[in-house]
């Protein structure tokens, strides 16, 4: 309903309702004043006398020449077309002879009048003149005229102030399609043309979001692509060093050539790490949204991944100590973004955590969260190759997109990684 209040074509009645009333009043207002202006002049008795008396000599002559009888109709008519701003009666022996008032007979018993020698006698004439009509006519015209002014002047102003905002807008959206992002859209009133300036801004601002968006992630693209060549060169020069060093034999012994294939291996597994992570980062950011599943309790979501991390670091070696707790409160997550978030988690402490230190995986819950966090102490005699941090990102980028939040802290020798999930009504 409201929209339809401040519609332009609402808005649009209303003025010409508004521009119609003041018409009609200053119409009537410009007319009065005239018409009454008119009465003074040409209604005082001053003028009106001498009117008359200009009048009514102009029918003694008239009389004169022509040698009428007070009855001679025809000739009478004849100088009434001439006058026609007066009106005249010729009363003779208490009988009228000739009227062109056609009032009631009483009407003449209070009434001045003038005396006219026909060639039959004298005759009393009543005259009523219709002095100045041409000028009353012409004030009518000149309200008229001003009223239709003034209408013209309202809607058009109306008009005007609409075309000169759809002007504005239209300068305004040049500058946009220049890329000037920067412009804020001119929102006036709240009509139709108001809603599309409030369009154009949330345009222009998805715009802007999106080419910042994009620059992030060229940006972020060039800093991947530099890193990550960076960090595959550094395994990927040392296997080919290792392989060439088969390759033409120099590995005599047969210990030698055990320890120089096993480096192949571990170099392949780190190259093979590194590509997988780039993989998984791609296929991450691509995915804007996912759909969550049912809220379920935290034990049936995190028991299973968590049990089969901890097998799975204890057959490489580690050690683990668990403060893990199930209570009865509910999480919403994706269950393959948890595996991937696990496995990304198991590949960094098998690169980076110290194997003679434990490994320890516990839940932390508050008033509306769960907080599942892993501490490992940092192996000093790991090569650092994850340099990009692309596991970390993977996770945080998987952990937003289950409304999560992914922490990492790193002090005296020790590495710490939180997810928080929110708790689910």
């Amino acid at each position: 309903m409201n929209n339809r209040l401040r519609s332009m074509k609402l808005q649009f009645a209303m003025i010409v309702l508004i521009a119609g009333i003041m018409a009609f009043f200053a119409y009537q207002g410009v007319c009065t004043v005239l018409l009454d202006s008119l009465d003074t002049y040409f209604m005082g008795k001053d003028y009106v006398t001498k009117v008359a008396r200009s009048n009514i000599g102009s029918l003694q002559e008239f009389v004169r020449k022509n040698h009428l009888q007070s009855y001679d109709k025809a000739s009478l008519d004849e100088w009434s077309k001439n006058h026609k701003d007066v009106c005249i009666t010729v009363f003779k022996d208490n009988t009228i002879l000739y009227d062109t008032i056609m009032v009631y007979e009483g009407f003449y018993e209070d009434q001045p009048y003038y005396n006219v020698e026909f060639q039959d006698g004298s005759a009393k004439v009543y005259l009523f003149g219709y002095y100045g009509y041409k000028y009353y006519n012409t004030a009518i015209l000149v309200s008229m005229i001003l009223a239709s002014v003034l209408f013209l002047a309202v809607c058009i102003g109306y008009m005007e102030r609409k075309i000169s905002y759809i002007m504005l807008l239209e300068r305004e959206v040049k500058v946009l399609k220049r890329g000037s992002l920067e412009t804020v859209i001119s929102i006036k009133g709240s009509d139709e043309l108001a809603t599309l300036a409030e369009g154009l801004n949330e345009m222009r601002l998805s715009l802007k979001e999106n080419m910042e968006m994009k620059e992030k992630l060229r940006s972020a693209n060039k800093s991947l692509v530099t890193s990550l060549s960076h960090d595959l060169r550094t395994p990927l020069t040392t296997l080919m060093i290792y392989l060439e060093l088969l390759e033409n034999g120099k590995a005599t012994d047969p210990v030698k050539e055990k320890q120089y294939l096993k480096k192949c291996s571990e170099k392949a597994v780190q190259i093979k790490t590194l590509s997988d992570q780039l993989f998984e980062s791609v296929l991450v950011s691509e995915k804007k949204e996912i759909d969550l599943e049912e809220p379920q309790m935290v034990q049936y979501v995190l028991e299973d991944v968590i049990s089969d991390m901890i097998m799975f670091l204890e057959s490489q070696g580690f050690h683990t100590q668990s403060q893990i707790e199930w209570r009865p409160v509910k999480v919403a997550v994706s269950i393959d973004y948890m595996i991937r978030i696990v496995n990304n988690v198991s590949s960094n402490l098998l690169k980076y955590a110290d194997s003679q230190i434990p490994v320890e995986i516990g839940i932390q819950y508050s008033k509306n969260s769960v907080e599942v966090w892993f501490i490992n102490g940092i192996s000093p005699y790991k090569d650092k190759v994850e340099s990009t941090k692309m596991g970390v990102n993977n996770i945080r980028s998987m952990m937003e997109k289950m409304n999560g939040v992914c922490e990492v802290e790193e002090c005296n020798g020790y590495y710490k990684i939180k997810i928080i999930f929110p708790i689910c009504p």
